[in-house]
C-alpha cells in the first residue's frame, strides 16, 4: 500500500542520534522519557536530552545528549521497479521532506545501570542453585496504596553507590614519553587571576545601554580594603574633569599606588574591553556614542616597529621597568620617556614598545589641530562601532606623524653623536700637557680647520642615519 507524503523543503526537524537499533518507536520514546519530556526539551536550547534504558527501574544512571548545530536535509528516496520486465533499470524519485539546524548526541558514558537484582535458591536445599529476580517491587512500593509493602520482609539489602562517576564525558589522556626530563625542577604555581576579575567589564556595541551605577559588591569591597577619603576623593575628581582614563594616566595623576587604584576604580568607572575606547575606564553614567567630545579620548594603540634605530633604546613595559629598578641609564633616560609617564611628548620616545593612550595623550600640535577641525556631526548621526567619532583613516593619518617625529628624533640624536666623535676625533689626547696648555694648544687647532670638510662630516653622517632609519615602518 503506498502513502503519500506531504513535503515541504522549508520544514524544519530536529534530529535525535539514538544509540541503539530502534524496532519499537514507543519504546524508544518510554526511554525519552515520553513525547512529553522530549518536547520540552526540544524547546528549551540548554537543556539536555536523558536517556534512560531501563525507564521503570529508578536506580540507573541516565546518558545525556548534548545538543549541537548540526546542518542536516531529510531526503526520501522513492524507488519504483518494474513488474513484468525486469530488465528494466528502476526509477528513483528524490523528495526533499525538510531541514535541521540542530541535533542530540550521546557522546557520554552509558554503562552506569543498577538492577536491583537479588540471588534466590530454586528450592529449599541450601546447595541448590540459584537464580536472579528482578526485585524493583521488594526495595520500593508499587504505588501510594501498597501498604502491603510495609509488611514485606526484605531478605537482602539494596546498596546503592553515592556516585555512578564524577563525570560523564570520556577523556583520553596522552602522556609524552620523555627520558630527558625526570619533572624534579617543574615548579607547581597557581594560575595567574584577571587583573579585571573586579571590574565591571563592558562590551562596546551600538544597542545595548552602559552602567549607570557600580555593583553593591564593588562598594563593600571598598570599604574593606580600607581605602582613605583623601584617596578616593583624588581619584573621583580626575573622574569629574575627565569622564574617560587610562589605568596608567590615573596612577600619574592621583598618586595612589597601585593596590589601593585597583579598588577605587571599579566603584568609578566600567572598563571597555573592545570598540573605539578599548581599555580605557569610562565613568558610570557617561555615554562616549552621544558625546562628540569623546573623540579626544578614544584609545589610540601605539605600538614600535622600527629597526636597529629604536631597539636599542625602547624595550617593552616589563623589560623597561626590569632594567630602571636594576642599573637606570642617564643616556637613555634623557631620551627615552619615564616609563610610568602616560602621556607622548615629541622630545622624547615613547616609553614602551606598545604605548596604549587616548588621542588626548599625545602632545603634538598638528594633531590637536586635526582634532578640533573635524567638523561636527549632523543632529541624529551616530558613531561608527568600530573608528567612534573620527575618520576611517585618522589613526593611520596620527600614526604616520608620530613615527615621522620619532624618526626625526632619532636622526637628531645620532648626528649629534657622529659630530661629536668626529671633533674628539681631530682634538689632541695627550696626559702630559696641563689643562691650560690643551685648551691653548685647541684653540688654534680649530681656527686652522678647513670650513670645506664640514659638509662632508654632516653627509657621512646623515648617511649612516639614513642606514639605522630604513627599516623604520608606520
Amino acid at each position: 500500500m503506498s502513502r503519500q507524503l506531504s513535503f515541504s523543503p522549508r520544514q524544519e526537524y530536529e534530529l535525535i542520534e539514538y544509540p541503539g537499533r530502534v524496532v519499537n518507536t514507543e519504546r524508544m520514546l518510554s526511554t525519552l522519557g515520553g513525547i512529553i519530556n522530549v518536547s520540552k526539551v526540544l524547546g528549551d536550547e540548554q537543556r539536555r536530552l536523558e536517556l534512560r534504558f531501563h525507564p521503570s527501574n529508578p536506580y540507573n544512571k541516565p546518558a545525556f545528549g548534548d545538543g549541537v548545530d548540526k546542518c542536516g536535509v531529510l531526503i526520501s528516496i522513492t524507488v519504483r521497479r518494474h513488474k513484468r520486465d525486469k530488465s528494466r533499470p528502476p526509477q528513483h524519485f528524490v523528495r526533499v521532506l525538510g531541514h535541521c539546524s540542530r541535533s542530540f548526541c550521546f557522546e557520554s558514558l552509558c554503562d552506569f545501570q543498577f538492577l536491583p537484582l537479588w540471588h534466590t535458591p530454586k528450592s529449599d536445599d541450601a546447595l541448590a542453585a540459584t537464580e536472579l529476580i528482578y526485585a524493583l517491587e521488594h526495595v520500593q512500593p508499587r504505588d501510594v496504596t501498597d501498604l502491603g509493602y510495609f509488611k514485606r520482609t526484605q531478605s537482602q539489602l539494596l546498596c546503592l553507590p553515592e556516585l555512578f562517576a564524577r563525570v560523564d564525558i570520556v577523556y583520553g589522556g596522552n602522556y609524552r614519553i620523555d627520558n630527558t626530563d625526570d619533572g624534579q625542577h617543574d615548579v607547581l604555581g597557581v594560575l595567574a587571576k584577571s587583573n579585571y576579575e573586579n571590574h565591571d567589564v563592558v562590551s562596546f556595541n551600538m544597542v545595548e545601554t552602559f552602567p549607570t551605577h557600580p555593583d553593591a559588591q564593588i562598594l563593600k569591597r571598598l570599604k574593606v580594603k580600607y581605602v582613605s577619603d583623601e584617596q578616593f576623593a583624588r581619584v573621583k575628581k580626575l573622574f569629574e574633569e575627565n569622564p574617560i582614563w587610562t589605568r596608567i594616566a590615573l596612577l600619574y595623576e592621583s598618586g595612589v599606588s597601585n593596590e589601593k587604584l585597583k579598588c577605587i576604580i571599579p566603584s568609578l568607572a566600567f572598563y571597555f574591553s573592545n570598540g573605539p575606547w578599548r581599555s580605557l575606564y569610562v565613568r558610570y553614567g557617561y555615554d562616549p556614542r552621544k558625546d562628540f567630545k569623546s573623540r579626544y579620548y578614544q584609545t589610540f594603540d601605539f605600538r614600535l616597529r622600527f629597526g636597529s634605530g629604536v631597539s636599542e633604546f625602547v624595550y617593552s613595559r616589563k623589560s623597561a621597568k626590569q632594567k630602571k629598578a636594576t642599573a637606570p641609564d642617564e643616556a637613555k633616560s634623557e631620551l627615552v620617556q619615564d616609563i610610568d609617564y602616560p602621556y607622548f611628548n615629541e622630545h622624547k620616545l615613547p616609553r614602551s614598545r606598545q604605548c596604549m593612550l587616548r588621542y588626548c595623550d599625545v602632545h603634538l600640535l598638528k594633531i590637536q589641530e586635526m582634532l578640533e577641525k573635524l567638523p561636527t556631526p549632523l543632529t541624529g548621526a551616530v558613531c561608527n562601532e568600530k573608528t567612534g567619532w573620527l575618520p576611517p583613516s585618522f589613526d593611520s593619518q596620527v600614526r604616520q606623524i608620530v613615527c615621522v617625529t620619532i624618526s626625526e628624533l632619532l636622526r637628531n640624536h645620532y648626528r649629534k653623536e657622529h659630530l661629536t666623535a668626529e671633533v674628539e676625533a681631530v682634538l689632541p689626547h695627550d696626559a702630559d700637557l696641563e689643562e691650560d696648555e690643551y685648551y691653548a694648544d685647541a684653540e688654534p687647532q680649530d681656527e686652522e680647520m678647513d670650513l670645506d670638510e664640514t659638509p662632508v662630516t654632516e653627509s657621512f653622517v646623515d648617511k649612516n642615519i639614513e642606514q639605522l632609519l630604513n627599516n623604520m615602518t608606520s
